[in-house]
């Protein structure tokens, strides 16, 4: 690498290399204050490089005198004498934007739409921040979107001291790639860039199995009483939709329409962005509050607790149906998927219904039938085998 020689002009900080006898550079601060001249050495050191290993080490070396280089002007900066004009043009510059810039009016945008777990933003952006919080939007490409993920696998770890699930590493590069398509989006980035990453440089997460409810399970929730009338209703009516809570919670009453006799609700669903028009069933229908006069377009058609008191008035509710299973409010969509496929709706109309971007993600739900299937082709075995 050539060294850094130095520059003329009035800049107070200059990078420089000297190189040693073992052939090492040696990286120092050539600081200019009142035409005084010193130099400081930063203990940084590049070395030969003589293999991909050398030259990435020598990347991170780089950017850490890069970073001292910038402290130190910080620094130095009230003692360098500009004029009034001058200092008006830095002052009002426009700023680069950076990443975390961009993830606050990202944060902003999505709360105005209404977006309440905003939680999951605010999470990645402190991860954000131990790994390289001033790079610019701009220069967000491959190879950062890949040390992240090799950032979040190792270095990164909990409170606790523990590492990161898989779960939740998905979940906060999924943020991350649904903030740099809006990037894209706005014109600001031309590709996203998260989107290039190889299948193996991915996160992968084990999947789980899902959990559903039977169409005679939905019958006992609906029979059985809810302490929270409006939380039993919007579960209902997800169970006959497939929208996710957050598009529940936002769903006002100028996304429901009607249109030759047919009832429909076009939300951006909140985890995709995407806009989807779901028709609307008399089930669903039957489980939306009343519209009242006076309501206009903005108002919200249902009105929902906290997440915590929505949480808890569902968990007892499924309990007094004498439901045993893990049931949250998401499993309002898988149950919806899995009883369409059950009455034998095809994969291509369920992934459409659900807002699927892929028929991929909607093949989950096929294999849950196809395992209701087998349990029903090993209840005629036993039968015959017990004569």
């Amino acid at each position: 690498m050539a060294t850094t020689k130095e520059a003329k002009g009035k800049a107070p900080v200059k990078l420089r290399a000297k190189t040693l006898k073992d052939e090492r550079q040696s990286l120092l601060l050539d600081i200019y204050v009142h035409g005084q001249r010193t130099s400081k050495s930063l203990g940084l050191y590049l070395i030969p490089e003589d293999d991909a290993k050398a030259i990435k080490k020598n990347e991170g070396t780089l950017k850490k005198a890069e970073k001292a280089l910038r402290k130190k002007t910080r620094e130095l900066m009230p003692q360098v004498k500009v004029s009034k004009r001058t200092q008006e043009l830095i002052d009002n510059a426009p700023k680069p934007l950076t990443l975390l810039g961009w993830l606050e009016q990202y944060t902003e945008v999505q709360r105005r739409r209404g977006r309440r777990d905003l939680g999951s933003i605010a999470n990645l952006g402190h991860k954000l921040e131990q790994f390289r919080p001033h790079i610019l939007l701009k220069e967000v490409d491959k190879n950062f979107c890949a040390d992240f993920v090799v950032f979040l696998s190792g270095e990164c770890k909990t409170k606790e001291g523990n590492p990161l699930s898989s779960k939740y590493r998905f979940n906060l590069l999924g943020e991350l790639g649904t903030a740099l398509y809006a990037a894209v989006r706005e014109g600001l980035i031309p590709v996203n860039p998260l989107s290039l990453l190889s299948p193996h440089e991915k996160v992968k997460v084990r999947e789980k199995a899902r959990e559903y409810l039977t169409i005679e399970e939905v019958k006992q929730l609906i029979d059985t009483p809810c302490e929270n009338e409006a939380v039993k209703k919007a579960f209902l009516f997800a169970c006959n939709c497939g929208l996710r809570l957050g598009d529940v919670e936002k769903l006002t009453w100028g996304d429901v329409t009607r249109g030759k006799g047919v009832w429909q609700v076009g939300v951006v669903m909140s985890k995709t962005e995407h806009t989807t028009y779901i028709p609307l069933g008399e089930q669903a229908r039957r489980w939306m509050p009343k519209y009242k006069r006076g309501l206009g377009a903005d108002d919200r058609v249902f009105s929902l607790p906290p997440r915590h008191a929505l949480n808890e008035a569902l968990k007892k509710w499924i309990a007094d149906a004498g439901i045993s299973k893990d049931v949250i409010f998401y499993t309002s969509r898988h149950s919806y998927a899995t009883i369409l496929i059950t009455l034998g709706v095809d994969l291509y109309t369920v992934s459409k219904l659900l807002g699927h971007s892929s028929i991929r993600h909607t093949q989950r739900y096929a294999r849950i039938v196809d395992q209701k299937k087998d349990e029903a082709v090993n209840l005629i075995d036993q039968y015959f085998n017990n004569d």
